[in-house]
């Protein structure tokens, strides 16, 4: 086995818990019966294994088109890297902004403020999820390019 082969199958876990975590708190964790309290419990732990897995797939990513060089990467490569610079700024703009906006709601109580905040995520977070939808095909199908 060769170090490309490993650096791929890190990569691709690191997409699949990252966006895997992504549709189970948008589409599985949807329930009226969830406390906002729990809502944020929920997304502290998704966080810490986010940012891993970014970190995973940032490292990884770098290291096969290094790896290839940037001059004879396939087209898709390239778009793949844009796309998911730009998912991880979107997911990194949940962080600072809505999810430290439910953290301070939550301590203060604010129930109406971290309600709000948990909207804000969810919307960001579909934002991710598109873009993550985009990355996939190009990819994929964009390796025909």
């Amino acid at each position: 086995m060769r170090f490309q082969h490993l650096a791929l199958f890190l990569h691709l876990t690191g997409v699949v818990l990252w966006v895997g975590g992504m549709v189970f708190i948008r589409v599985c964790l949807v329930s009226p019966a969830l406390t906002v309290a729990q809502w944020a419990e929920a997304l502290e732990r998704f966080f810490s294994l986010s940012w891993t897995s970014i970190a995973l797939i940032v490292i990884t990513g770098g290291f096969m088109l290094i790896a290839v060089g940037y001059a004879h990467a396939p087209p898709g490569w390239i778009i793949m890297a844009v796309l998911g610079t730009a998912m991880i700024a979107v997911f990194a703009s949940v962080w600072l902004g809505p999810w430290m906006a439910l953290r301070a709601a939550l301590a203060k109580g604010g129930l109406a403020q971290a309600r709000e905040a948990m909207r804000r995520i969810n919307k960001r977070l579909d934002i991710v999820l598109v873009l993550a939808i985009l990355t996939s095909v190009v990819a994929t199908l964009g390796l025909a390019l």
